[in-house]
Formats: structure tokens, C-alpha cells, sequence
């Protein structure tokens, strides 16, 4: 004889196997989303200061790129100082502009640079443009349509789908504009109107960003060809890209890059041997207005 199972029995089977499944899918995810990174667990110690030469062939060694002399570094502060330095500096691009940031939204501020990019590249500038695929998200279709119909190259940078989630957490924070080769920002800010104006009101964030001009540019340049080449596969390597450049300062620089590939930790690091290696003082950060 055939015992046939009774519904409120195959339900409840169908149902634990269900939730067996997904617990499972969970974990899997979960697991994938952890990051494998070692983390620093002894305290960073410098038998070297800041100014001597072991502190610079230490950064040298453990950051890649070197320190380099001869550049000009300008400290911008908020909105008001930091985006019409870098349209500024669009505008006057004869050759390429390299933009990559994690933050793109639409409004006003977002409108100027969507407008200055895409005239230089109506001009002929060769315009490259990374977006974050998370952190631009808030950027509107008619900003995307004005660069691309103008020329402007743009790339979403690990856009997600349901067989990558692993890349959820694989974003790139980075913040850079480089023009002609030749000047180069970088810092905190994002292409949104929250950080316009001075910081000094409750609707503007407060931020710090930095115009470089001499020999280190040519290692942010670097930086961004890195994401590109991974991006779209082509490589940016011609001298429109990659000028001669000539001592413009008095500052030693330096690009040290940070990503899941190259050491998740590189930029804690840098901060903590920079302290470790103090002699006379370590600034307070500075208070917002």
C-alpha cells in the first residue's frame, strides 16, 4: 500500500528546505563579502624622522612610487575654493583630462563640470571619465547623455549584478583630476552640491582638497590609467598623457595608491609610520568652521 503524504507535512518539508537554501546562499555571500586583509595589530615604530632620508627611502620602499622633489602643492578648502580651482583648470585643457570620483550627483554642481567636460571634449580634449557604479548613482541620465553625445569617455567602475556581489564592497574612493599631464587634484571632496560654499553652514559638508603641479603628477596620472586599464582595457600611455615635467616647487610628494589588489591597509599604514616618525609635532585636525 502507497501512503500518500499529507499536504500540511510536504509544506513544511518544502518550506525548512527553503529556508535551508537561503541560510546557506546567505552565508556564502557573507563569506564573500568579508574582507581576507591582514590587519595591523603591533604599533608602528620609526627609527627615522620626517625629514631625513630613511623616513623617505622607507615611503619610497613600502608605498611603490617614491617621493619625489620639485613639486607645488596647494591646499584648497571647501566648495568655494576647491571647485572653481578644478573647472578652472578643465577649461583650460588643451589635450586630455583624466577625472575619476566616487561621488557624482546631479544638481548644480554637478551640472558645471557635466557642461566644462563635455565642451573640451567637443574642443577635441581627450576626456576620460571614471564613476564610481554605487557612489554615482544619484547622477541624472541628461548629465551621462551631454558628456557621452560630446565625446567624453565614461566608464562605471565595478558595476554590480547578481552573479558579482562579491564587488559590493569593491568601490573606488579614489578622487582624481589630472589635465594635459600636467596639474593634477586630489583629496576629500565629491562632485555634489553638499560640499559647495564654505563649510560653514549646515547644508555644506566641509572638506579639504590639493592642486599638485611638478613630477609627482605624473605618478597620480598613473593612478588613474591603472583603473582605466581595468575598467576598459586600454591603456593611456602617450605623451599626452605622460609629459615631461619640470620641477614647479619646493614640496616632496608622493601618490600611494590604495585598493583590495594593492594592500587595503597602505593608506592606515602611511598615516601611522608619518606619526610614528614625528620629532617635533603631529597638527590637530582641523575643527569644522
Amino acid at each position: 500500500m502507497t501512503r500518500t503524504p499529507r499536504p500540511g507535512r510536504a509544506r513544511t518539508v518544502g518550506i525548512a528546505l527553503l529556508s535551508s537554501v537561503l541560510t546557506a546562499t546567505a552565508g556564502i555571500v557573507a563569506i564573500n563579502l568579508v574582507s581576507s586583509e591582514k590587519r595591523i595589530a603591533a604599533p608602528i615604530v620609526s627609527a627615522s624622522g620626517t625629514g631625513e632620508v630613511g623616513f623617505e627611502r622607507e615611503m619610497s620602499a613600502l608605498f611603490g612610487p617614491p617621493l619625489l622633489p620639485g613639486n607645488r602643492v596647494t591646499p584648497l578648502e571647501n566648495g568655494a575654493q576647491i571647485f572653481p580651482a578644478m573647472l578652472a583648470a578643465i577649461r583650460g585643457a588643451h589635450k586630455t583630462i583624466t577625472f575619476e570620483t566616487y561621488i557624482y550627483w546631479s544638481g548644480q554642481v554637478g551640472n558645471r563640470f557635466a557642461e566644462a567636460l563635455a565642451e573640451r571634449s567637443s574642443a577635441g580634449v581627450k576626456v576620460h571619465l571614471i564613476l564610481d557604479a554605487v557612489g554615482a548613482g544619484k547622477i541624472d541620465d541628461h548629465a551621462i547623455a551631454l558628456m557621452r553625445d560630446a565625446g567624453v569617455q565614461i566608464e562605471k567602475y565595478h558595476a554590480l549584478s547578481w552573479y558579482n556581489l562579491d564587488r559590493i564592497n569593491n568601490r573606488t574612493h579614489r578622487k582624481l583630476l589630472v589635465v594635459d599631464g600636467r596639474i593634477g587634484f586630489t583629496g576629500g571632496v565629491g562632485i555634489a552640491d553638499k560640499w559647495d560654499g564654505g563649510g560653514d553652514a549646515p547644508e555644506h559638508w566641509r572638506d579639504s582638497h590639493f592642486q599638485i603641479e611638478g613630477p609627482a603628477v605624473a605618478q597620480m596620472q598613473a593612478t588613474f590609467v591603472d583603473h582605466w586599464l581595468a575598467a576598459r582595457g586600454v591603456l593611456l600611455n602617450d605623451p599626452d598623457y605622460f609629459p615631461p615635467l619640470a620641477p614647479a616647487g619646493e614640496a616632496r610628494a608622493q601618490m600611494v595608491r590604495s585598493s583590495v589588489e594593492d594592500g587595503a591597509e597602505s593608506i592606515h599604514l602611511m598615516y601611522l609610520l608619518s606619526i610614528a616618525s614625528a620629532r617635533r609635532s603631529v597638527p590637530a585636525p582641523t575643527a569644522p568652521r
